[in-house]
């Protein structure tokens, strides 16, 4: 009789394991632009070949889920885990780093943090939230274990001929929450391409994907040019190119529009196309966290 029992609870047992299904979730912002969503997209596909190219099968399944603005939401991509008989799942917010959106918004809409007013504030702007039974972990941002030096070093290098002679100035989100963590990822990250380029003068300024460009940006752009022949803008944002920034920002003085490209004619100033996508280690980076989560 002890025997019976005891094979009935290793078969409910083993049962339950066999039913357990993982899911690997990357969220991020979403634009209105299908450009820029595009890029996140294509993260997708290149984890899934990642984890079969690396015989990685502790997924069932990988999906980009966006928060806003357009499909698929995370609600959407959790339902459809969950349709599927995914039991756990593993998001992480593809973000740079901590901020009020990767700390408080996606885990209130994963139903990882509950807050009065956030929830009224994402219900009022048409957010979904989940409501799951699916055990989710919520992972870090790109500022843990920097993938992000290498990307930008890469760039600079390509633009890069006489670094006595250039100055470097990166610009990033930022987030006056969180702006001591910001302001320790940048530093880093230009302390490195400075040690490895040779590159000596380097200057930062905070701007809100451009919105903030002409307030924050164009004074340490303009400080460099003074002191160097050349300078180098790089952006630390996931799609949008700071070159993109420049040539649509403006502000208005004395009630008269001026854009901020005439401010850089005649001066050698060099802005990167494209923020780090597209580019494969961010790609690594998601599946090397994953990897961390599974072997935990």
């Amino acid at each position: 009789m002890k025997k019976l029992i005891l094979i009935f609870w290793v078969l409910i047992a083993l049962n339950s394991f066999a039913q357990e299904k993982t899911g690997l979730l990357i969220i991020a912002h979403g634009s209105p632009l299908e450009q820029w969503n595009q890029s996140i997209f294509d993260i997708e596909n290149q984890v899934k070949e990642l984890l079969i190219t690396k015989n990685i099968s502790g997924f069932d399944e990988v999906r980009v889920a966006l928060m806003e603005f357009t499909e698929p939401s995370i609600v959407t991509v959790v339902k459809n885990m969950e349709d599927k008989g995914i039991t756990k799942i593993f998001a992480l917010p593809l973000f740079i780093a901590p901020s009020g959106h990767s700390l408080y918004d996606i885990p209130t809409i994963l139903g990882l943090y509950y807050n009065e007013k956030m929830v009224s504030e994402l219900t009022e702007e048409g957010t979904k939230l989940v409501d799951t039974k699916i055990n989710i972990t919520i992972g870090p941002s790109l500022d843990y274990k920097n993938p992000i030096k290498d990307i930008l070093l890469d760039k600079v290098s390509q633009i890069s001929e006489n670094p006595q002679e250039e100055a470097l100035v990166i610009l990033a989100h930022g987030d006056e929450n969180f702006i001591t963590i910001w302001e320790e990822l940048v530093d880093e990250t230009a302390g490195y391409i400075l040690g490895q380029t040779g590159i000596e003068y380097f200057d930062k300024a905070f701007v809100e994907i451009g919105q903030s460009f002409a307030i924050n940006g164009v004074k340490p752009i303009l400080r460099a040019s003074e002191k160097k022949k050349k300078v180098i803008v790089i952006g630390m944002y996931l799609s949008m190119g700071v070159n993109n920034m420049a040539n649509n920002s403006g502000y208005l003085m004395m009630g008269h529009p001026v854009e901020t490209k005439k401010m850089f004619e005649g001066k050698n100033i060099y802005f990167s196309e494209n923020g780090l996508l597209p580019d494969k280690r961010i790609s690594q980076w998601i599946v090397d966290r994953a990897l961390e989560w599974l072997n935990k």
